[in-house]
């Protein structure tokens, strides 16, 4: 592949985890694809897509060039092409020494759990358990019967002479010590029973799960040899095994498939062949996944939860650009007062602005209220935007004021009104979204939807004006998740069309067109219904 004056060389490397790629690595990313058009055009039909990439790559001799790599375990349906090997390829089952004894006791847990001994003496506890629990059950209810006839009797009595009355009283007390007594003995010889039973079971569970343990014990020691089998190397030379990565950055346990991933394979080729690694470009390529938000052809950066240790790891020694996320893009920007009292301030938030202070980042919403109104106390902040985000905020400047307003939150009668531009015309003029997200652990802050474990969430929308390559959009949220607009616009059951300027969920530009631009509530003190809006920033 050839450089030219539009394609120059950067002096440093792309942060890998929130990042455009840069023209020369998108370069390579279109040959790439289209070779796999050529050469694997059945990728695009499978069941769900997979994650590759591009590095391009300068060796000692100055030859610009591209590696490519994909995603996951080794797949020999994709080898017509040059992809990188494996930063280790494991062997399968029994050449690891610790894989053949797994193997071997999991063939003698199957044993013994299918074993007639075992399935006999399961069903026969099972069937005892149920019996003695009814027969005690039983035992019970009758005696408790004749404990109340014998109270009636006791009770009638006093209608009888007295010499009768004695007799009946004394074969009264004599009958009820008896049934004590019964009733103790009859318990006893069905718990009897039951420990017998549960003795014979005990055998072969006793065995079953001193098998499983010995399985545990051999599990991490596999694991152990997994992790020191797995060596990156970095720019400066150095090697180290996936857990020593890992725990040099606060992690105890690395994640299922921590190295597998394509940018790790790159570098680790790159290295081992002293080439210099000049650009990063990975893609999504097939259908989209479930959860996640993965479109055809589009570039997404390097994964945080599996990616961000081995890559702070394996690009020292290689001059990178410092985290974007990191620049305070609130700097320098006003935050306007829409209205103000001594309860409360709702503001304009500027995109680029957090609405509270972060790790690395202090100037926020929060702060500069703070500094406004120094006399302020309590949470303050009711409700956030997303850095991204910009248009209208509450904050409460006392204790009693947030208490009320967050009230109103909960009891979902804050009424607020986004407007956003989609980056395509969508369909419908007007409907709602049900997804349920969840946190992507392996790329915070990100959300996925999740219909086991996620939580609800709802939005409503309207169409406000379409071209034929945007749509602008109302919405109103119900709830109120994390980043839930804008996956429920670029969700592929949602709207399906991210929103323009999402460096998320769809295509990084200028800013994220989604505003706050109205909201109504009640006045915490005074119940005055305040509707407090703002103009929208942009616009088709």
């Amino acid at each position: 592949m050839k450089t030219n004056e539009e394609d120059p060389i950067p002096d440093s490397f792309e942060y890998p985890h929130f990042y455009t790629p840069i023209a020369i690595a998108k370069k390579a990313a279109k040959d790439l694809q289209n070779r796999l058009h050529q050469n694997l055009p059945e990728l695009v039909n499978q069941p769900t897509g997979r994650m590759l990439g591009v590095l391009v790559v300068q060796t000692k001799n100055g030859v610009l060039g591209y590696l490519s790599a994909y995603s996951g375990e080794l797949q020999p349906e994709l080898e017509t092409l040059p992809f990188v090997p494996p930063v280790h390829q494991l062997p399968k089952g029994g050449n690891f020494p610790e894989m053949a004894a797994i193997n071997t006791i999991n063939k003698e847990v199957k044993a013994l759990e299918e074993s007639d001994g075992f399935i006999s003496a399961e069903q026969h506890l099972k069937k005892i358990t149920k019996e003695t629990k009814e027969n005690i059950l039983a035992a019970k209810k009758a005696a408790k019967k004749s404990k109340s006839e014998r109270a009636r009797l006791r009770q009638e009595s006093i209608y009888l002479p007295e010499k009768e009355r004695q007799e009946l009283l004394e074969e009264l007390t004599k009958q009820g010590t008896n049934a004590g007594m019964d009733l103790r003995r009859f318990t006893r010889s069905e718990n009897l029973r039951l420990e017998k039973a549960l003795a014979a079971y005990r055998k072969f569970a006793e065995q079953i799960e001193a098998l499983k343990t010995l399985r545990k014990t051999k599990s991490t020691e596999l694991q152990d040899a997994i992790f020191k089998s797995f060596i990156f190397l970095n720019g400066e030379g150095e090697g180290k095994s996936v857990k020593t990565v890992f725990t040099d950055f606060g992690v105890d346990v690395p994640p299922a498939g921590a190295g597998e991933c394509a940018a790790p394979k790159l570098f680790q080729y790159a290295f081992k062949q002293e080439m210099k690694p000049v650009a990063l470009a990975e893609f999504w390529w097939g259908p989209s996944p479930n959860s996640e938000i993965r479109e055809h052809g589009k570039f997404y950066p390097a994964c945080k939860g599996k990616c961000r240790p081995i890559l702070a790891h394996m690009l020292k020694g290689i001059p990178v650009k410092p985290n974007p996320l990191l620049e305070n893009f609130g700097a320098g920007k006003k935050l306007e007062i829409l209205f103000e009292d001594e309860h409360l301030v709702v503001v304009n938030k500027p995109t680029g602005m957090l609405s509270v202070p972060g790790r690395y980042i202090k100037d926020s919403v929060k702060s500069r209220i703070l500094e406004q109104y120094p006399n302020a106390n309590g949470p303050m902040i009711v409700h956030r935007l997303d850095q991204d985000t910009s248009g209208v905020m509450i904050v409460a400047l006392s204790k009693k004021a947030h208490k009320l307003l967050q009230q109103q939150f909960l009891e979902r009668t804050i009424h607020k009104t986004y407007f956003a531009l989609l980056e395509k015309p969508i369909e419908e003029n007007t409907g709602e979204i049900a997804l349920p997200l969840i946190l992507d652990i392996n790329n915070r802050p990100m959300q996925m939807v999740n219909y086991e474990h996620g939580k609800p969430a709802l939005t409503r929308y309207e169409v406000i004006k379409k071209t034929t390559s945007q749509t602008l959009i109302k919405l109103n949220p119900i709830t109120g998740r994390s980043h839930q607009l804008r996956v429920h616009c670029a969700y592929k059951l949602g709207l399906h069309a991210p929103i323009v300027g999402d460096n998320l969920y769809g295509t990084p530009s200028e800013r994220l067109c989604l505003h706050a631009q109205q909201v109504e509530f009640l006045h915490p003190m005074t119940q005055e219904t305040m509707n407090i809006k703002v103009e929208v920033p942009f616009g088709i």
